[in-house]
């Protein structure tokens, strides 16, 4: 029988590779931290927007209450545009409805998460001067395909949803 191992495990290959990305903290320059400033005044901007909007009980249309016009997609094909009901799964989700948020738009909810965290850590940054090295060059790419992924998957999902339950195609 080979002797057992140590409880002390080796680190994780995931873990690794994820330190590729993601370094150590460092002393933010000046400039950097006006950004990051910026970038959690933006979120801020957005989640306080989305608290003040009441979300549309139909999981769509809430935009409308910022006098946008309704969807153009939506009404010409009785189908939901991939950003249909992001509004309204950010006035879900910081009003913690999180179930309601999903099924109304599961990017809307991933993108209002990740916006409140950004707000966070960018506001952080900006009073503390010390920010999270990360490697942008191998991250950035990656970045943009999950968003996509995100956008798109969402949609596929209120659309697969609306098919199932019946909600769909819209009445126009």
């Amino acid at each position: 029988m080979p002797p057992a191992e140590p409880l002390i495990a080796k680190p994780i290959a995931s873990v690794e590779k994820v330190l590729r990305w993601i370094g150590p903290t460092y002393r933010a320059r000046p400039s950097e931290r006006i950004g990051w400033g910026v970038a959690a005044a933006i979120c801020a901007t957005l989640l306080v927007i989305a608290v003040v909007l009441e979300p549309s009980p139909s999981g769509m249309g809430t935009h409308q209450a910022l006098g946008l016009p309704p969807c153009g997609f939506a009404y010409s094909t009785g189908l939901p545009c991939p950003t249909c009901g992001m509004t309204t799964s950010f006035s879900l989700t910081v009003r913690g409805r999180l179930y309601s948020a999903i099924i109304a738009q599961p990017g809307g909810f991933a993108l209002c998460v990740l916006s409140m965290l950004l707000a966070l850590y960018g506001a952080y940054v900006a009073a503390r001067g010390r920010a999270i090295w990360i490697n942008w060059d191998r991250i950035s790419t990656r970045l943009v395909l999950c968003l996509a992924v995100l956008v798109l998957g969402g949609w596929g999902f209120k659309m697969a949803h609306g098919l199932i339950v019946g909600e769909l195609p819209l009445n126009r």
